[in-house]
C-alpha cells in the first residue's frame, strides 16, 4: 500500500488543500478504512480499472470503506467551502453524496477521462489535475465571509462560538447558516465538531483520558465520547485501538505536484 499527497500551487492553494494518491496492491485484501469527516470535498478518480469519476461531498459521519486487494486512486481533496466557486452549487446537495463528475461537468468529465487515462505516474498524474483545475480557476472567490469564518475554526481546531460568527461574517444566525451550507455543505456547529474531532484524532498517540479530552477541547470525557462517536462510530479508545491493528499510513509520503 503506498499513500502520497502533494500541494497545490499558490493560485490554487485557496482552494485546494492537497492531492492525494493511493495505490493497492498484493495477495490478500487490506481489509476496510474508516474515512472520517474532515469538512472537504474531494473529486475522485478510479484509475483502477476504466478510469471514473466522482465528487465526494462533505461527509457528517465517518464511512468504512472496503479496500480490495488492487486499487488506484488520485484526487483533489479541496479545503471546507473551496469546492463550490469551482462546482457553482450549493454543497449541501452534495453533503453525504457520491455523484457522477459527468452529471455536474458533463464536457470536462469527458476530458479529464480522456487525459487522465493516457498518463502515468503519480506525479504526472498530480500536476495533470492542477492544469485542469487551473483551466476552471473561478473569476470569483467565492464566499470570502464564509472563507473567514471557515479559517478561525479550523485555526481554533473547531473552540469558536458559533454566534460569534455572526460579527465576523456581518450577518444573523439564519444567514450564517444558509451560507453555510451552500459554500460548505455543513453548519459551522457541525464544522466546529469536525475540527475538534479531527485535533482529538491528531493527539491520540500522545495522551489519554481525561488528560485528551480536555487538550481537545471537550469540557469532558463524556463530552469528548459522545461527540466522537456521532462522528466516527466509536469511542475514542476504539477508535485508537482500530487503527493500531489497522495500520492505515497516518503519516503520507510527500510527491511535487
Amino acid at each position: 500500500m503506498r499513500y502520497v499527497e502533494a500541494s497545490p500551487c499558490a493560485a490554487l492553494a485557496p482552494y485546494v488543500q492537497c492531492y492525494w494518491a493511493l495505490e493497492l496492491s498484493g495477495a490478500a485484501p487490506v481489509g476496510v478504512h474508516r474515512v472520517l469527516p474532515d469538512g472537504c470535498l474531494d473529486i475522485l478518480v478510479d484509475l483502477t480499472d476504466r478510469v471514473g469519476l466522482h465528487v465526494v461531498g462533505a461527509m457528517r459521519a465517518a464511512e468504512v470503506v472496503p479496500l480490495s486487494t488492487h486499487a488506484s486512486f488520485i484526487a483533489v481533496r479541496f479545503r471546507p467551502g473551496g469546492a463550490q466557486p469551482f462546482l457553482r452549487l450549493p454543497l449541501l446537495e452534495l453533503t453525504d453524496a457520491k455523484v457522477a463528475l459527468g452529471d455536474l461537468w458533463p464536457r470536462e468529465a469527458r476530458e479529464w477521462r480522456e487525459r487522465l487515462g493516457a498518463v502515468e505516474g503519480t506525479a504526472a498524474r498530480f500536476a495533470l489535475l492542477e492544469r485542469l483545475l487551473l483551466g476552471r480557476l473561478p473569476g470569483q472567490e467565492g464566499d470570502v465571509g464564509v472563507r473567514h469564518a471557515v479559517d478561525l475554526i479550523l485555526g481554533a481546531k473547531g473552540q469558536v462560538p458559533v454566534r460569534s460568527l455572526e460579527g465576523v461574517m456581518g450577518v444573523g444566525a439564519r444567514q450564517v447558516e444558509r451560507r453555510f451550507h451552500a459554500a460548505v455543505g455543513l453548519s459551522p456547529k457541525v464544522l466546529c465538531r469536525i475540527a475538534r474531532m479531527q485535533h482529538a484524532v491528531e493527539l491520540s498517540r500522545e495522551l489519554e483520558g481525561a488528560e485528551w479530552a480536555l487538550a481537545a477541547g471537550y469540557y469532558d470525557q463524556a463530552h469528548q465520547v459522545r461527540e466522537f462517536r456521532a462522528l466516527t462510530g466509536l469511542t475514542p479508545g476504539a477508535y485508537v485501538r482500530e487503527q493500531a491493528e489497522v495500520g492505515f499510513v497516518q503519516s503520507p509520503e510527500a510527491v511535487g505536484a
